[in-house]
């Protein structure tokens, strides 16, 4: 076998990358061998006017490389699968076809918008008459544009040729690392791709018997080892303090936009750990407030116990989790979490002349506090942590699909930083409230239910 084998590809950064693939898995096959590059501009990567529409089928991007196989100046040539003539030269077969690494279409977009949600009118950008033909159907407002070169020569031109999107071929993206830049993959509903995205061909002379059962080891393997391909799990922001329960969603970003902090003074609350007795139940609005009260119900060397047969309240599933871990059981949850759903449930109980401990944060309602008072309880509310907006920079929306609001705090602190939402992002609120501070900045959104 001959150790060194010169191998013909186009000069592009795309078309050296796709033979480093070929030479890297060939070493899984062979380790002796070793690829020598002979790269060389075709009549394609020259003529930059003509459109691809009417060279589709023909030689464009081979030629040259065909050539140069056939009078033995490579031993082989690699080329992008859906780029071979429909009729190979005599002389020459296809050793292999890989298996595509990302068979789709992907949109990039200037403004991150998704293919959808382009405005009326937008300019796109696109090198292919096949994609031309199904955008149309899909959007005929759409102005598509002619747009040749290289990935990223096509890149910039979405900016130097004024467009808001381009359409491209995913795989391309993805073996230059730039599967970053790739703002929506394409459904083959919309954008039925090329049978042969994302392959590559090995091309041998038809006498050489020797490459064509080296390479022939190639056929239907996927050659790319690449990780850069994107996940296609929906990109989620989560804005509060914990992320967990929220992991179903798809591929989670946790940017808290709040901070939890102890009360400047446990003072108050001190005091109404010593005469714990004396209080008929204890609401519990989070559980940062779980958490804070007892670990001070700790430190004040009074057992948990002084809780035991008292009646507990809880705001939510998670409130409600984390008393479990200590051994307490809320007597009373809503469905619904919200303080508006306590209160309505509590009106079954009999409250009156009952007394209520409320440890809280200092952003609190006053909702629980006041309804309980109106119907004759005695209430003490009492700050045991504090809201702080974080110290967090302008975060990049761009790859992100959904954002998730676990309060009215983070909302305020969102936008206090972000100021607005691009439209193609969803939101979801926690609950109500949530929802309502959201509408207050009008931004439309949707109540997350059945999330755990």
């Amino acid at each position: 076998m001959r150790k060194i084998l010169r191998v013909g590809t186009r000069t592009s950064p795309l078309a050296l990358a796709q033979v480093r693939e070929i030479a890297q898995t060939l070493k899984t096959v062979t380790p002796d061998v070793e690829l020598e590059i002979v790269s060389m501009d075709t009549v394609g990567d020259k003529d930059k006017k003509t459109p691809i529409s009417e060279m589709e089928g023909t030689d464009f991007f081979t030629r040259e490389i065909d050539r140069a196989l056939l009078t033995n100046q490579i031993d082989l040539a690699v080329h992008s699968a859906k780029d071979l003539a429909d009729q190979v030269p005599e002389g020459i077969v296809i050793a292999a076809i890989t298996r595509s690494v990302d068979p789709y279409d992907v949109l990039v977009s200037k403004d991150h918008l998704k293919l959808r949600d382009l405005p009326k009118g937008a300019r796109v950008g696109t090198s292919s008459e096949r994609r031309k033909n199904q955008l149309r159907a899909y959007r005929p407002d759409l102005k598509l544009v002619d747009i040749r070169g290289t990935m990223g020569e096509r890149l910039d031109k979405l900016f130097s040729e004024d467009l808001d999107a381009i359409v491209i071929a995913g795989a391309g993206l993805i073996r230059l690392g730039l599967g970053r830049r790739i703002t929506e993959r394409i459904g083959s509903n919309i954008l039925k791709p090329h049978p042969l995205q994302g392959s590559l061909a090995v091309a041998v002379r038809a006498g050489d018997e020797e490459l064509k059962t080296l390479f022939g080891k190639l056929d239907g393997k996927k050659t790319s080892v690449c990780v850069d391909k994107p996940s296609m799990q929906k990109r989620i922001l989560v804005t509060g303090t914990s992320a967990k329960r929220f992991q179903s969603m798809g591929q989670i970003r946790h940017i808290p936009m709040i901070e939890i902090k102890p009360a400047r003074s446990f003072k108050v609350l001190d005091a109404a750990i010593l005469r714990i007795e004396e209080y008929d139940g204890v609401l519990f609005t989070s559980r940062h407030a779980v958490l804070y009260f007892l670990d001070r119900l700790k430190k004040k060397m009074k057992s948990i116990e002084a809780l035991r047969f008292k009646m507990i309240v809880a705001i939510g599933k998670t409130t409600a989790e984390v008393l479990e871990n200590f051994g307490l059981n809320a007597k009373c949850m809503p469905e619904e979490e919200t303080a508006e759903s306590l209160a309505k449930l509590l009106r079954d109980f009999p409250v009156k002349g009952k007394r209520f401990l409320i440890p809280r944060s200092d952003l609190a309602r006053d909702l629980l506090v006041d309804e309980l008072r109106k119907r004759g309880a005695h209430v003490e509310p009492v700050t045991v942590y504090r809201n702080i907006c974080p110290k967090i920079k302008k975060q990049d929306l761009g790859r992100i699909d959904e954002i998730v609001f676990t309060s009215p705090s983070t909302v305020n602190n969102f936008l206090k930083i972000h100021q607005d939402i691009p439209a193609r992002i969803k939101v979801w609120a926690i609950g109500p409230v949530t929802q309502a501070q959201l509408k207050t900045f009008n931004v439309p959104s949707e109540i997350l239910k059945n999330v755990r």
